[in-house]
Parts: structure tokens; C-alpha cells; sequence
């Protein structure tokens, strides 16, 4: 079934659908809306994308079209050999390029355009597919090869520039956006290229045969267009060495008009040859793009004002003696509050959805750079108090052994008399635990089937627990391990199944596995940690991370204030009498609390707008943010019961996430976006960019 299917049923029932930026918006069908809040899209593996910004469920929205959720997926080819003996799978795998095609045409119909890219030896290696539709919309299609066959999906990262073979031996390339403003460019007689996947994909692209060479960027004219110019140009200014890079406006061009607009505007009145000297005239009056002139990936200071007061001190006299960013601090003082409430609160932001208090963060820095002391600091309070729970532990089993040893005496007399009811067997303790630092779930499992609350996980460098995640359960390289999914359960409190291979039980059943991550590690560590496998998981897009310039180390009599240290264990102490509430079953369960009347539309506001930039983004940067998404409020639910625990005068109701606990969570929300983005960027540079 095709997007044209949905569409047409949205036009029958009303909901008027209408070509938007990265798609369709229409009225969502699945409650009264009067504004479009309806998101029709296609995936790059042909997959139908719905979301309704008023919270609809697909499986809501796709009943009310009389569809069902498996009527947005492209069909599948049928396992085995076809009749023409070409092996296909549900990976849809072709023989030829010409025969994916084929089958595209045979559902999609007949094709408006093909545009070929090939390597740097001539090699094709993906082909985009272009439908003109009825409407007015437009449908592309990537076909990509895989080393011996080829497949409907978009081609693997980096990927190769348009016309790539073409650019080795120009000296001046125009860049566009698509291959049909490219083609378009080059009827002029100029050399032109693009990147594949549209303007969101400028990152997936290898830009490295433009060093040293005389580029001129032609945006289109809307919003899109021109990120995708300044991205390209922030690309290229990576590169050694540095091409000379020029952003030229075409002047006349309408609302989302492009290259193509301009030369069909002007080719009635003028030649090709007068048409190419006006666009170079246009190119060297443009003042050459500097570096200054791309998206800000410059650190901006970690808002500490937006700290609740206890923890905004501590963090600011901390930085002060220590000697390092705030956010070496605030990052893990956050994850270490959120421990501290585990499993016993939820923020419901509507029916159905609730978030925990979760937060897996890493500080990234290079050796040096006082990771390690900051770390330590926020830790200490956590560390005592596992001690004292671990002494108190060791009591009581030494009371147990001694219980048990008697009863074992009763029990043997009680079997040689065969009188009355035998003797209770004593209750062997369990250790209360809050901090752990063995990253492997059979060791976790027990731990967190004692400590229902949840744990934390800390650890001076994360590479060991990222590195358990590539510890394949039999199953073959490339596939992800049982620890992996286990882990991804974790981040959402979810229940987990272990099957030990030693120890009493066999097999446990954890109902809602809480663990809290905190850590540092180094950035070059980092890159090499988090391959492709992690991001493909999810696991990178999980992560909170900070990575501050390395400051210069000063010598300072500063000092941390002792109250401010006692003032985070007390914090903590009061934290931890938060307590679940029973089931009908008596089993814990998280109490749930709600957003004030002014909170939820602080939260919509911001849920809205970050679907906005949501929808720009491709790749990592998108998975990124749909968990950033959520994380503004379970940042918001931390801000709540730290505000709770030091008694502010402020918090009036603490069953309800009040605007200022909201406000906070999206303003540190958003400061961890643009850090992603700075990361990101990081982790994609070469080592000669580096």
C-alpha cells in the first residue's frame, strides 16, 4: 500500500492533507483537531511515517482510516529463490540494480527520474529513484549494493558526492540540493554535485573530494535550504586543504525555488553562455564563507541557574576548587539524585505514557582535565552510604549463620522426636544495595531482584561497560548481544529475564529493572567505543554527555564548603525514604505524579517545538533527539523531588511537576541538544580533521 492510499482516505473522512516540508500534514483523524497536527511521511525503508503532535496513537490513527499498522510497510519480497531464480529474502535483496527498480515500479508505478552515483573508480554503487504524484508531491526511493547484491534502502554512510567521478579533475564544482538542481546546473557547462537523502543528509555524505577546490553553494530559497547550505559549508571548512567556499543567493528566486527555478525563469530571454556568466558574476561577488558564518558547535556554559539551590552551590564551589567545567559536576550530581529515587515516582505526562527518573550520563574529557576528581566528589556521599549498609549487612549475616546454626540443631531434633510444628528457618538477609560498578546483567540481575528501587551504575571509565555491551551471546558478530538488550530495557525501567549459566536461581524475573548510569571517559575512547553497532541501537542516543574545552589549570586556595558536601547527603538520605507503593499482589510499584496546569503547557510548548527540530534531523542526531525528547522531563521529575527533598517554600504540591521544576528540566534539556550536536560533530571528524 502506498502513502497515495493514506492519503485519499484522509481527503474521505475530511482531514484535508497538504504537501508540507518533509512530507504531509493533515487534521489527524483520531480526535477533533482543527489545526493539522498530523505528520504523513515516508521512510527511507519505504515505511509509512504517522504522528500526531496531540498525542494519537498509530494504531488509533490507521483504525480510523480502516488500515492496520502492517498496511504502512512496504510489501516484502517472499523468501527463496523467484522464478527467475534471483535470491530474495525479507531483506529484499536484488541482482542487479535494474531489478530493484523494477519492483519498485511495480508498486509505485512509473518513475520520474534516476540519478546514478558511483564511487571514486567508476563503481555504481546507488541509484535514487524519483515519482511525481498527482498532488503535486514527490516520492524518492534509494537503491544501494551491499557487496554482492542490492537492496531498497538508503546507501551505507559515508556516501559518495553525485557525480563523483566528474569532480577529481574540476577545480570549481557547484553544490545543490538534489540531483535535478545538479543536473541542471551542469546544462550550463558547469561541474555540479549533491549529497543523496535530501537536505538532511548533508553529514551522511564524504565531502573530502572538494579540498582545495572553488565551491559555490546555491541554497534553495526556504529554511531547509539555506541549513543545508550552511551545514555543507561547515563540512567543507573541515577539510585540509580548506577549498574556498562561497554561498551565493540567487536573486528573484520564489518561495522554495531553486537553481532550477532560476534558469527555466531566465531561459526565454537569455542564452546557456549568458546565463552561466550571470551565475558566475553572482558566485565572485559573494564574499567567501568563513567559518564564523556556519551553525554555532561553540561550548556554551552549562546552565547552572537552572540547578535546583541545593545542588546549584555545590556545583559552582566545586567547579571553583576542583578546577573544572560545572558540568563535570552537575551531570553526575543529577544521575546520582535520580538513583536516589529509582523506582519509587513516574511523571505522567498523559494516559499511557509516564517517564522515570533515569538518567545515563557521561562526562568526556581528555586525562587530565579533573574528570575523576569531580566524579568522586559527587560520589562520595553515595559511597558512605553503601558502606554503612554493607557493615550493617555484614552484621546480620553473622547474626543469620548463628540463627541458622541453631536451627539446623533444632531442626535435627525436631525430626528425631516427629513432635509438634518444625522449627522457622531463618531468612538468610540481603544486602541493601545503591552503587554498583560490574557492568554485566547476569551479575546485575540478583542485585536488582533485592533492590527493587533500582541502582546505580558508576564507573571512572564507561569503556567497560560500553565494551560489555559487544559480548555476543552465541548469537555471531554483527548481532546485538542479550547484555545489550537487557541494558536498553534498563533505560526505561522495564522488565528483564536472565538465564544464568551458575548460581541459585537459574533464571530471574526482574519486573522493572532500574539502573542509572554515570561515568567518564576520554574522547578519543569514546569514538572508538561507540561504533556503528551502539548507534544503531540506541544506545549513543541514550547517552547525556558533556564535553567541555580542556580549561587551564590554575592554582587556587578555593575550597569546598563542608556544609555544601553534608547538604547532598541529606538530599540523598530524604530521597531515599521515598518509598513505591504495593500492588494487589504486594508488589512495589512506582507512585505517579502529574504536571501543574501551567507545566503541561510549558511541556507541550517545548514537545512541539522539538518535534519541529526533530523532523530536520537524519541519523544520529535524530535518535538523539527523540530521546532528548523525554528526557527534559525526566530531568524535570528530578528537579521536583530534589526541590522536595531540601524543602523549598516554593513547591507547593509535591504530587504535581510545578513550571519551575519544568522550566528547568527544558532549559537543561536543551543545553544537552546542543552538546549532542557538538559531540556528534566530534565523533564524525577524521583523524586529519582532528
Amino acid at each position: 500500500m502506498g502513502v497515495e492510499t493514506i492519503l485519499e482516505r484522509l481527503r474521505q473522512r475530511g482531514c484535508r492533507p497538504k504537501r508540507s516540508r518533509s512530507g504531509w500534514s493533515a487534521r489527524c483523524p483520531a480526535h477533533d483537531d482543527h489545526d493539522p497536527s498530523l505528520s504523513i511521511g515516508i521512510g527511507d525503508d519505504g515505511k509509512i511515517l504517522l504522528h500526531c503532535f496531540a498525542g494519537c496513537s498509530m494504531e488509533t490513527i490507521v483504525a480510523k482510516l480502516g488500515l492496520q499498522p502492517a498496511d504502512l510497510f512496504p510489501p516484502k519480497v517472499s523468501q527463496g529463490p523467484n522464478r527467475n531464480g534471483q535470491a530474495t529474502s525479507g531483506e529484499q535483496k536484488f541482482a542487479t540494480a535494474d531489478d530493484a527498480i523494477a519492483y519498485l515500479e511495480r508498486k509505485l508505478g512509473p518513475r520520474a527520474g534516476l540519478w546514478f552515483y558511483r564511487d571514486i573508480e567508476c563503481n555504481l554503487v546507488g541509484v535514487v529513484v524519483r515519482w511525481d504524484r498527482p498532488d503535486g508531491s514527490k516520492t524518492f526511493r534509494q537503491v544501494s549494493w551491499h557487496g554482492d547484491h542490492w537492496r531498497i534502502e538508503a546507501m551505507p554512510s559515508p556516501r559518495p558526492l553525485y557525480r563523483l567521478p566528474d569532480l577529481l579533475a574540476a577545480q570549481r564544482i557547484i553544490v545543490c540540493e538534489g540531483e535535478k538542481a545538479a543536473d541542471k546546473a551542469c546544462s550550463l557547462g558547469f561541474v555540479a554535485t549533491t549529497s543523496a537523502g535530501g537536505a538532511q543528509a548533508a553529514r551522511q555524505t564524504d565531502w573530502r573530494p572538494l579540498a582545495g577546490k572553488d565551491v559555490w553553494i546555491f541554497p534553495d530559497n526556504d529554511a531547509p535550504g539555506w541549513k543545508f547550505a550552511e551545514t555543507v559549508a561547515g563540512l567543507l571548512a573541515r577539510l585540509t586543504p580548506t577549498p574556498t567556499i562561497r554561498v551565493v543567493e540567487l536573486p528573484g528566486l520564489p518561495d522554495h525555488g531553486d537553481i532550477v527555478d532560476w534558469i527555466d525563469a531566465h531561459g526565454d530571454a537569455a542564452e546557456p553562455a549568458s546565463m552561466r556568466a550571470d551565475i558566475e558574476s553572482l558566485a565572485q561577488a559573494a564574499e567567501p564563507w568563513r567559518p564564523d558564518d556556519a551553525d554555532d558547535l561553540g561550548y556554551r556554559p552549562f546552565p547552572v541557574a537552572a540547578l535546583p539551590s541545593p545542588i546549584r552551590g555545590l556545583v559552582s564551589a566545586g567547579a571553583r576548587a576542583i578546577g573544572c567545567d560545572p558540568s563535570y559536576l552537575a551531570l553526575p550530581v543529577l544521575t546520582v539524585l535520580a538513583a536516589a529515587i529509582g523506582n519509587t515516582r513516574r511523571l505522567e505526562l498523559k494516559r499511557g505514557w509516564s517517564v522515570p527518573p533515569i538518567l545515563w550520563g557521561a562526562i568526556v574529557g581528555e586525562s587530565g582535565t579533573a574528570k575523576t576528581p569531580a566524579f568522586q566528589l559527587v560520589l562520595r556521599p553515595v559511597r558512605a552510604r553503601q558502606q554503612l549498609a554493607l557493615e550493617r549487612y555484614t552484621a546480620a549475616l553473622k547474626q543469620y549463620r548463628a540463627d541458622r546454626a541453631c536451627w539446623e540443631q533444632a531442626y535435627m531434633a525436631w525430626k528425631r522426636t516427629g513432635q509438634g510444628l518444625p522449627p522457622a528457618e531463618p531468612e538468610e538477609p540481603q544486602a541493601e544495595r545503591f552503587i554498583v560498578s560490574d557492568t554485566t546483567v547476569e551479575a546485575l540481575a540478583p542485585i536488582l531482584r533485592a533492590n527493587p528501587r533500582g541502582l546505580l551504575l558508576a564507573c571512572d571509565e564507561l569503556a567497560g561497560w560500553i565494551g560489555s555491551f559487544d559480548r555476543y551471546s552465541g548469537k555471531g558478530k554483527g548481532k546485538a548481544s542479550a547484555d545489550a538488550a537487557h541494558w536498553l530495557s534498563m533505560f526505561n525501567a522495564e522488565p528483564i529475564l536472565v538465564d544464568r549459566k551458575t548460581g541459585t536461581p537459574r533464571t530471574i524475573y526482574v519486573p522493572q529493572a532500574a539502573v542509572c548510569v554515570a561515568g567518564g571517559i576520554q574522547p578519543g575512547t569514546l569514538r572508538r567505543a561507540l561504533g556503528w553497532e551502539h548507534r544503531e541501537s540506541g544506545l549513543a542516543a541514550r547517552l547525556l554527555v558533556t564535553c567541555p574545552p580542556r580549561q587551564v589549570k590554575r592554582w587556587t586556595e578555593a575550597d569546598i564548603d563542608p556544609d555544601l558536601e553534608a547538604g547532598l547527603a541529606r538530599l540523598l538520605d530524604r530521597l531515599y525514604e521515598l518509598q513505591a507503593i504495593p500492588d494487589a499482589d504486594g508488589n512495589p510499584q512506582p507512585v505517579l505524579v502529574h504536571l501543574s496546569e501551567d507545566a503541561k503547557a510549558a511541556w507541550v510548548a517545548y514537545y512541539n517545538t522539538h518535534a519541529v527540530e526533530h523532523a530536520d534531523l537524519t541519523g544520529d542526531l535524530a535518535a538523539a533527539w527523540s530521546k532528548l525528547e523525554e528526557y527534559a522531563a525526566r530531568i524535570a521529575l528530578v528537579v521536583h523531588f530534589t526541590r522536595w527533598a531540601a524543602g523549598d517554600p516554593d513547591l507547593t504540591d509535591p504530587d504535581h511537576v510545578d513550571l519551575a521544576s519544568m522550566n528547568a528540566g527544558i532549559a537543561l534539556a536543551q543545553w544537552f541538544k546542543h552538546e549532542a550536536r557538538r559531540v556528534y560533530a566530534m565523533l564524525d571528524e577524521s583523524d586529519g580533521e582532528r
